[in-house]
């Protein structure tokens, strides 16, 4: 049984988008406030408006412990507001306790929506908060707060000379979401009354009923025979400030005579122009994703089916139109979902707060990003692995203040974010100024483990760089809250794999280390090179292909060195991966064969293909877990796309292809 009411589950939607919007505003008002080490009259006017809507949204949701929370935690600031004003110097302890709170109430909207959802115990927040309030707070008697000043009622003629009871329905400023509000309010005296009517009419609509309630209050006209009753519960609603009786029953002629003429507000009313934004569950946009990637496929099969019955005319006519529309509202959809990249700064700037703090460490976030936007699902990917890059870089990194000061470093550690975007990808930076890895213990440390495939003498750098990437991989002796597991590098290594990106290292002892994320801009559609060899068919990123030679006038320009195929392109040699040998395709190369050059942010080469085929955006799908998790790197294969006649099309990386070539000439 589900611990909310049929009437709260049916708010529980937006109680949850209100709540995570305040959360988060309360968050960067505190991450701020605690850099700046002082509380602006703004702050603690912005937190006080957080923490009092919470309350009331709270307890309207039957949710009282955090109602009783949040006021505690109110209180505190409308003390400031009012006898302080601003805060120098603050205590520490009000942002562990606000922190502790912003987590709590995070933690607690994660499991609302589940059925068995049971509020968590407060105590322990609740005793922190009284505590505060005890030693700060109480040596002056708590004054009432002075109401703010509600706009004054004003007539309302909507109603014409209807018979009923009108009131004008004043709600608290700033109180948000006025036309929820004011829906709440209106479905509870709903069963009391025989007549019930309001203005603005339609309250689901809202941006412009928020803005006529929010600037006149609601108007409500009511016909009950339980009058004093209905008023009673009007006047007791959350949120609401006062209810002004404009005229009942024997007076409704008189007021609509006073008024404005019938037809003029709901004129106004039609004449507030608005851009107006809707609120859509993220499932929704998932959905409309993955209808339009299927339509992608079905369209590619009707132009394949056309091209085989000679059907040129329409194929080229009415099915190329229906293709253009397809791609149209894929682009459409693939806009709806793009999220700008800065939205997960606080998040970062959170976790440095927590563990530099646990672990006695300083260390500030710079961040370079500009408004660079990429698919929600990659957002919320990149987000997770560079939570798990600050943890290790504030760890195993940076070094404590007394440490860095004998090194001749600045006490406080820097730790950079920056974000760059190519032609449909991302480029993810996150560097710091630390201590740089460590190879040999990390050498020493897979030693022990057996993670060793040769003798340590023949390991690069990168190489050694690449071990700790490995499932179970730590060089910390103990078991900490942030490290010692070895859960780390890997699941970065995983989640990048996952949305067909990449993880590079880079580090220098005692001067710092430098991980770079690269991730595709949308994880939908790619526009692709398509390219065939025998009878298999290929795709690559259209993005890397920069160059189309014939095979038979490069051949005398193909050398062998240290057992490869090197190809000279632009007086440099470059690889030559043959996809025959890659693949066991048993064949001989057509000397009418093409030479692709291919080049992304690292490496270049050059690949062989029978066949090049048009290029168009294709549905990349993931490969299955069954093929294991290392099979994407040592086959140079990333996914998996259907072709129009129903053939399968691998997607190559061109990353791995390459990088398998030049470190084992696995393909030779």
């Amino acid at each position: 049984m589900s611990y909310f009411d049929e009437d709260a589950r049916e708010m529980l939607e937006v109680y949850l988008l209100e709540t995570r919007q305040l959360t988060e505003q309360l968050n960067n008002c505190l991450m701020e406030a605690e850099k700046n080490n002082r509380f602006a009259e703004e702050d603690i006017h912005g937190i006080f408006r957080v923490m009092h809507t919470i309350k009331s949204s709270s307890a309207m949701m039957g949710l009282s412990q955090l109602s009783s929370l949040a006021h505690k935690l109110e209180d505190i600031f409308a003390y400031y507001r009012e006898e302080i004003g601003t805060i120098e110097n603050p205590e520490q302890g009000i942002f562990d306790l606000m922190f502790l709170a912003a987590d709590h109430i995070s933690a607690e909207m994660e499991r609302m929506e589940t059925e068995d959802y049971e509020p968590a115990d407060i105590k322990q927040i609740v005793e922190q908060a009284e505590a505060y309030w005890e030693k700060f707070c109480c040596s002056h008697e708590k004054e009432e707060l002075p109401e703010e000043q509600a706009p004054e009622p004003q007539s309302c003629s909507y109603f014409g000379d209807k018979s009923g009871t009108v009131v004008n329905v004043i709600f608290e400023q700033g109180c948000r979401l006025e036309n929820v509000r004011a829906f709440m309010l209106v479905r509870q005296i709903s069963g009391l009354c025989s007549e019930l009517e309001t203005y603005p009419p339609d309250l689901e609509q809202a941006g412009v009923s928020s803005e006529i309630i929010g600037k006149q209050g609601l108007f409500v006209r009511f016909i009950s025979e339980q009058r004093e009753e209905v008023l009673e519960v009007m006047e007791k609603g959350l949120f609401v400030n006062r209810v002004i009786l404009i005229a009942d029953q024997e007076e409704a002629e008189a007021s609509a005579e006073e008024s404005e003429p019938l037809e003029a507000q709901p004129k106004k009313l039609q004449e507030v122009k608005e851009t107006e934004f809707l609120d859509v569950k993220a499932e929704k946009l998932d959905k409309m994703q993955n209808l339009s990637c299927e339509m992608v496929i079905q369209m590619l099969v009707l132009d394949e089916a056309l091209r085989k019955n000679g059907l040129e005319d329409l194929r080229e006519g009415t099915a190329r139109q229906i293709s253009q529309l397809i791609s149209e509202m894929e682009r459409t959809t693939m806009e709806m979902r793009m999220r700008p990249i800065n939205r997960i700064v606080p998040k970062l700037r959170r976790i440095l707060r927590d563990i530099c703090r646990d672990e006695g460490k300083e260390a500030e976030l710079i961040v370079n990003c500009g408004d660079i936007e990429a698919d929600k699902s990659v957002v919320e990917s990149c987000s997770e692995a560079l939570m798990h890059l600050i943890r290790n870089a504030v760890d195993h990194g940076i070094e404590t203040a007394e440490v860095r000061q004998a090194l001749g470093k600045e006490k406080k550690g820097r730790i950079v974010f920056q974000v760059e975007s190519t032609v449909g990808e991302l480029v993810l930076t996150l560097s710091d100024d630390g201590c740089g890895l460590d190879d040999e213990k990390i050498l020493n440390k897979a030693k022990e483990r057996g993670m060793l495939v040769k003798p340590e003498a023949e390991y690069s750098s990168e190489e050694i760089h690449e071990l700790i990437l490995k499932p179970g991989f730590t060089t910390n002796e103990t078991v900490n809250e942030y490290s010692g597991r070895g859960v780390g590098l890997d699941v970065v290594k995983n989640i990048m794999e996952e949305i067909g990106g990449h993880l590079h290292i880079e580090s220098q002892p005692g001067v710092g280390s430098k991980f770079t994320l690269i991730a595709p801009l949308t994880l939908s559609t790619v526009e692709s090179a398509c390219f065939q060899i025998g009878d298999y068919h290929f795709s690559m990123p259209a993005r890397y292909v920069f160059n189309f030679m014939e095979y038979r006038e490069k051949k005398r320009q193909i050398r062998q060195i240290d057992g490869r195929s090197y190809i000279l392109y632009d007086g440099r040699m470059v690889p030559l991966i043959n996809l025959r040998k890659v693949c066991g395709i048993k064949e001989e190369i057509p000397d009418d064969s093409i030479v692709i050059y291919v080049k992304d942010n690292r490496l270049e080469g050059c690949l062989l293909a029978d066949v090049m085929h048009e290029q168009k955006r294709i549905v990349v799908k993931s490969l299955p877990n069954l093929l294991g998790r290392d099979f994407r790197k040592n086959t140079g294969i990333g996914g998996c796309s259907i072709m129009g006649d129903g053939d399968i099309c691998a997607a190559l990386d061109l990353e791995n292809l390459i990088v398998n070539f030049e470190k084992e000439g696995a393909y030779e």
